[in-house]
């Protein structure tokens, strides 16, 4: 590594630091006590899952005050997409990629997608994605409790987040950058392993998104942290397959073959913590 790339590193990772910093000082300024889910949904507060091998922490719902803009038509992939550490703390919300309910039985559960402005990532082109990835008969629709439907920005059950690691480290409420979560209704894919995902995952880019899709959706509807049943089997999706596959080889569903869902022993990975994101730095 060059010195210029070293200094470089240096100054994102002080700048994250003091980023961070930031936020934790200011929620602790302004004294507030995070009602998870609660100020979005105005019922019970509800559990927080995240991703990390770390306690449980609390955190706030978005702020009221951002109004939600729309999305163009779908795109092509980006390529070479460049890695930021945060965008603008703003939102864009997709079109619905389609209006049908999917789902043949269950709770209907309506949910928004929103994407972080200046990440560069497309938000009609991820709205597609979860909506290709709750549609499909391997996701959690295949257990016959739940129906979902697309919204475009109105009033929904939950949303689900592109955001850049700095937005995700606010909305999670911790000093985590590296992983996605779910806080309340708001359901967080953190942008960095969205582009990237995982050295250690066996399939493509691709299944590692449906993976995270799934996971943190799973938490929404109420499922906790589940560990590699056996070696060689596939994982469970309620698997933080993000840190570790254990044994286990990577799997994006809750149930691969649309019938049987797989499960394993409650219980989280002790890590081991990632490898530092290469920030672009703007």
């Amino acid at each position: 590594m060059t010195e210029g790339r070293l200094d470089r590193n240096r100054r994102l990772r002080r700048r994250r630091r003091l980023v961070l910093l930031a936020i934790l000082l200011l929620m602790a300024g302004t004294g507030a006590s995070f009602a998870l889910g609660a100020a979005v949904t105005g019922g019970q507060p509800q559990a927080f899952d995240e991703d990390e091998p770390a306690a449980t922490t609390e955190a706030e719902a978005l702020p009221e005050d951002l109004v939600p803009t729309t999305s163009a038509s779908p795109s092509p992939a980006a390529v070479n997409v460049p890695l930021y550490f945060s965008g603008t703390g703003t939102w864009t919300y997709a079109e619905p990629t389609s209006s049908d309910i999917v789902g043949d039985a269950g709770t209907l559960l309506r949910y928004n997608v929103a994407v972080e402005d200046g990440i560069e990532l497309d938000p009609a082109e991820f709205g597609a994605f979860v909506h290709a990835t709750l549609a499909d008969a391997r996701s959690w629709t295949a257990g016959g409790a739940w129906r979902f439907q697309q919204v475009g920005g109105g009033d929904a059950d939950f949303t689900v987040y592109l955001a850049s690691p700095e937005q995700r480290a606010y909305l999670c409420g911790s000093q985590n950058t590296t992983v996605s979560c779910r806080n309340g209704d708001n359901v967080v894919i953190n942008s960095a392993r969205w582009i990237t995902g995982v050295e250690h995952w066996d399939g493509t880019l691709d299944t590692y998104r449906q993976y995270a899709v799934n996971h943190e959706v799973g938490h929404r509807l109420g499922h906790g942290h589940e560990v590699c049943p056996a070696e060689g089997e596939p994982s469970p999706v309620m698997a933080q397959q993000t840190y570790q596959l254990a044994g286990c080889t990577g799997n994006a569903w809750p149930y691969p073959d649309g019938e049987t869902y797989v499960s394993g022993p409650a219980g989280d990975y002790n890590g081991p913590d990632l490898p530092p994101d290469d920030f672009v730095d703007r």
